[in-house]
């Protein structure tokens, strides 16, 4: 079978797929609470399915294989390290998220302290920073799929803007459905390509012998480059995002039972530990066989990359791996967006669960809100933007300011207190990354404690 035929094949079946599993989640008596989180009653095999498949994202598996592939270990040491230390932090948000029946993470964080302000402003922060890192996926997505179709990037584009449209529409139970069937792509397709690229290799370590031969700079935990103090506050920055970031704790909200969160939450670390096993396997065994591929973007690169070490059927699988993680990760970040946008920032549809007819015309315009910020991403994504790692980092530092201390750091709320801290935390962030032009997880952590010690010195109550 020819190699476009065979992809066409695949994409098709991926498509029919989706829409398949997607349709079956959309229920004809909606109301917000089934739209936002489940109905807090989702099972784990679900849960499993649309937390890992919405953790390895298109930054996760395309950025951290190139930036294995450029650096060698500090990636490892610099993302991942700091990506489990995240997710081992989150055990003890459970009980304290799940002792609220709010939903959303601004509705929370207002809630909590008592100051709609706060709302507001997560809100606002949280719908900036998810319309951007939505911008990742649809460029992933276009790059690869552009690639492998030879059709124009907008085109391609526009086909997981559709895809990530469809799944939300049915809010979070349509997603949890449709990241069953990303997780196993991811998983087979990730497994597949660092198998293959390991028997041409030889070994494990083998491929370590040749680094130790022709590039033992890689095999370090830090470079020139990277020196350890920065690859240790990359690391512990990335943790504290991880461990902040909404898109995780809603689906700690959504589980049926705490019981089943904690369930959750010990599942994926063991599927999320393997998925990052298989792509250091394939960034370090590709620099091996293949070293020195460059392109204008992280994205072609990865495609001439793996065109070029992987037989078609391996490459497929680990381009549709990507595929799959460009669509869960999209989907539920535009809800949460939408969310913020048609829940949070309006006054009255916050306040509760209104009748039927009302009932039906808000979730019409979430579905609206849905479709408006995927436009906006979707032509984002075609403007010259830097790299998709460096967007993500933006992202996911200014959510962590939002909400880190409120999560795990401050035990006893204190009524209107926090909302001047949290501002000139997130205008600090602004000043370093903007103006002086420092790294966005290393000018978190002075915005985190700029925040900390507004919040608990003995002058919190000037605001």
């Amino acid at each position: 079978m020819p190699v476009l035929l065979l992809q066409l094949c695949a994409f098709g079946a991926y498509t029919l797929a989706l829409v398949f599993l997607a349709g079956q989640a959309f229920s004809w008596k909606e109301d917000r609470r089934l739209f936002y989180v489940g109905g807090n009653r989702l099972r784990p095999g679900p849960m499993v399915g649309t937390f890992v498949a919405t953790w390895m994202s298109a930054a996760s598996i395309l950025g951290y294989t190139m930036w294995l592939y450029t650096d060698g270990y500090v990636a490892f040491t610099g993302s991942v390290n700091g990506w489990l230390i995240g997710l081992v932090l989150m055990p003890f948000l459970v009980r304290k998220l799940r002792m609220s029946r709010a939903l959303s993470l601004p509705q929370w964080l207002g809630d909590t302290f008592e100051d709609p302000r706060l709302r507001v402003l997560s809100a606002l922060s949280l719908l900036g920073a998810y319309t951007f890192y939505i911008v990742i996926q649809f460029r992933a997505f276009g790059t690869i799929v552009g690639a492998l179709l030879d059709i124009k990037i907008l085109l391609a584009s526009s086909l997981v803007y559709l895809f990530v449209l469809y799944t939300t529409f049915g809010g979070l139970p349509s997603v949890a459905k449709s990241d069953v069937l990303n997780l196993a792509i991811i998983t087979g397709g990730v497994a597949l390509a660092a198998l293959t690229l390991l028997n041409r290799a030889g070994s494990f370590s083998a491929v370590h012998e040749a680094l130790r031969q022709t590039a033992p700079a890689m095999l370090h935990p830090w470079n020139q480059e990277w020196s350890p103090l920065v690859t240790l506050l990359m690391m512990l920055s990335w943790g504290l995002g991880v461990a902040a970031n909404p898109q995780y704790a809603i689906r700690l909200l959504s589980a049926r039972t705490a019981r089943d969160a904690y369930t959750t939450l010990a599942l994926s670390a063991l599927i999320i530990g393997s998925i990052y096993v298989g792509l250091t396997i394939i960034g370090l065994a590709s620099f091996v066989l293949l070293p020195g591929v460059s392109a204008p973007s992280d994205e072609l690169a990865f495609t001439d990359l793996v065109q070029s070490v992987l037989p078609p059927l391996p490459a497929l699988g680990l381009f549709l791996a990507v595929l799959a993680s460009a669509v869960s990760t999209a989907n539920s970040q535009l809800l949460l967006a939408a969310c913020s946008l048609c829940y949070d920032l309006s006054p009255r549809e916050g306040r509760g669960r209104a009748d039927l007819v009302a009932e039906d015309r808000f979730l019409f315009k979430n579905r609206l809100a849905i479709a408006f910020i995927a436009t906006v991403a979707l032509f984002l994504s075609q403007l010259r933007l830097p790299g998709i790692l460096l967007i993500g980092r933006y992202s996911w530092t200014v959510v962590a300011i939002c909400f880190f201390l409120p999560l795990y750091v401050i035990r006893r709320p204190r009524r209107k207190e926090l909302f001047f801290p949290l501002a000139a935390a997130l205008l600090l962030h602004l000043f370093l990354t903007v103006v002086l032009g420092i790294l966005p997880e290393l000018a978190l952590l002075p915005a985190l404690a700029l925040e900390g010690l507004l919040y608990f010195s003995p002058w919190r109550s000037l605001r």
